[in-house]
């Protein structure tokens, strides 16, 4: 197949209108909870395409609970 350029395969999905996220939504069946908690994920994936191994470069995971789980963490933060 030869190599890939990456600025070109991405202007192809874009063109193609191809989602390159997956997303979900979720809502409890309780009705007595008054807060629903928020969270987000990214990871940054390299991907092998003549072998199929995969390196995790990077994640980044972001949760609002409501109240904090470590105040500790939470300093400097905003």
């Amino acid at each position: 197949m030869g190599s890939v350029n990456w600025e070109l395969l991405i202007m192809q999905a874009v063109v193609q209108s191809v989602n390159l996220s997956a997303s979900s939504f979720f809502v409890p069946k309780f009705t007595s909870i008054s807060y629903i908690n928020y969270g987000a994920a990214v990871s940054e994936v390299e991907v092998n395409l003549l072998n199929g191994e995969t390196k995790m470069l990077q994640r980044d995971i972001i949760y609002d609970c409501r109240q904090s789980l470590n105040p500790a963490v939470d300093l400097g933060q905003e």
